[in-house]
C-alpha cells in the first residue's frame, strides 16, 4: 500500500468517525460505502474495516462513560447476553432464510433507524416515588442504580423498568445484526 492510499484511508476514517459521532451512530455505515465505491476495496475488506472501526469507537466511548460513572455495567451485561443469543440464533438461521428477505429486513432496519434519527425526542420524566416490586426482573438482578448529575451536584437514583422488553429488543438486535451481516455479498 503506498503513501497516497494510507493518507486517503486516514482522511476517510477521520471523516467517517466525525460524521458518525456527530449523528450518534457507528461510523461503519459510512466507511463501507466509501471504501467500496470510492476506494475500490473488496466488500470483505471494507466490512472488516467497519467492524474494527465500530469496536474501536465503542471501546473509546465506553471508557469515558465508565470513568464518568454513567455506565450501569450490570444492565450492560444482562443486555449483552440477550444480544449474543440473538446473534447466535441469526447465525443458525442464515442458511434457511432467502437472501431477498434478508435484504428486506436490512432495508426496514435502515428505515426505522433513519426515522428514529429524524423524530424529535420527548423529554422523559424520572419516576422516583414508585415502590420496587420484589418480583420484578430488575429488582431480582439488582439492576437499579444511580448516576452523578453534576448540575444538581448529587447522585440521581433510578429504577430499571421494562426489562423483558429490553431483553426482547436486544435479542432482536443481535438476530437482525447477524442476519443482515449475512446479506452482504461476501
Amino acid at each position: 500500500m503506498h503513501a497516497g492510499s494510507v493518507a486517503w484511508l486516514f482522511v476517510v476514517s477521520i471523516g467517517a468517525s466525525a460524521l458518525g459521532g456527530t449523528l450518534g451512530m457507528a461510523s461503519g455505515i459510512f466507511i463501507v460505502p466509501l471504501l467500496t465505491i470510492f476506494g475500490g476495496l473488496d466488500i470483505r475488506l471494507a466490512v472488516a474495516a467497519s467492524i474494527v472501526s465500530v469496536i474501536a469507537c465503542s471501546c473509546v466511548s465506553a471508557a469515558s462513560f465508565l470513568n464518568s460513572g454513567l455506565t450501569n455495567v450490570r444492565v450492560a451485561i444482562v443486555l449483552e447476553v440477550a444480544t449474543t443469543l440473538g446473534a447466535l440464533t441469526g447465525v443458525l438461521l442464515v442458511g434457511t432464510i432467502p437472501v431477498t428477505l434478508l435484504y428486506f429486513i436490512f432495508a426496514v432496519v435502515l428505515m426505522v433507524s433513519a426515522w428514529q434519527m429524524m423524530i424529535r425526542r420527548r423529554e422523559t420524566s424520572l419516576v422516583f416515588a414508585e415502590k420496587t416490586d420484589p418480583r420484578e426482573w430488575a429488582t431480582i438482578l439488582r439492576l437499579h442504580s444511580s448516576y452523578p448529575d453534576h448540575v444538581l451536584g448529587r447522585d440521581v437514583f433510578y429504577r430499571v423498568r421494562r426489562m423483558p422488553l429490553g431483553l426482547a429488543l436486544m435479542y432482536a438486535a443481535g438476530l437482525i445484526s447477524a442476519l443482515s451481516g449475512a446479506a452482504c455479498p461476501l
